[in-house]
């Protein structure tokens, strides 16, 4: 899979950017106590009037404040950038609510999903080799948890072996989980940040 495939479309630079645009409002909002304002579809590119996938991640101080999102579109992009940078403001249990006095130190960030594909692996190692090659998004399950990575990931964690344990650790399992019906699903991303510069 390409970083630069979306669909089989290309979302530009301009695009990522409007969708910044759109987190960037959401949080306004948000910190503002004040309504979203109603989209209108027809005033946005049609690349990003489509259903997509995607995570909107907020960092303060250079560490994670809140990421949310989903890999199954189901609305169209930009609505659904909207309504993951609001629920990356409040409802990522991992982190207190974001708040006014952080916004100096604010960076967001928007990552487009490719749909995720799944990896037939034989074993933990052989999913060990293969990351080894390929930085990509992962996706484990076992049908009861799962958990998820960007693959922006790799950046605090470049070993395969990390990776995949501080993976099984966010779904709950112990390190040396591995049952025989696991889910293995890899994707990548499109991503655009940039620092908070609303308010």
């Amino acid at each position: 899979m390409s970083a630069t495939q979306y669909q089989d479309k290309t979302l530009t630079n301009t695009e990522l950017s409007r969708l910044l645009d759109m987190v960037e409002i959401t949080v306004g909002c948000y910190l503002a106590e004040e309504p979203l304002p109603k989209v209108r579809l027809e005033d946005h590119p049609e690349a990003i009037r489509e259903k997509g996938a995607c995570f909107v991640t907020l960092h303060v101080d250079d560490q994670l404040q809140g990421c949310i999102g989903t890999t199954v579109p189901q609305v169209p992009l930009v609505l659904e950038v909207m309504r993951k940078a609001w629920a990356s403001c409040c409802q990522d249990k991992r982190f207190l609510p974001l708040q006014k006095s952080q916004v100096d130190g604010l960076e967001i960030e928007v990552s487009v999903l490719t749909e995720p594909q799944t990896l037939d692996v034989a074993s933990e190692s052989a999913l060990i080799d293969y990351l080894k090659n390929n930085k990509c998004g992962l996706t484990l399950s076992d049908g009861k948890k799962g958990a998820l990575f960007l693959p922006q990931v790799w950046e605090q964690l470049p070993s395969p072996i990390h990776f995949l344990q501080h993976l099984k650790q966010k779904a709950g399992w112990h390190p040396t989980y591995w049952p025989e019906d696991i889910s293995v699903k890899v994707f990548d991303v499109q991503k655009l940040s940039r620092k908070y510069r609303r308010m």
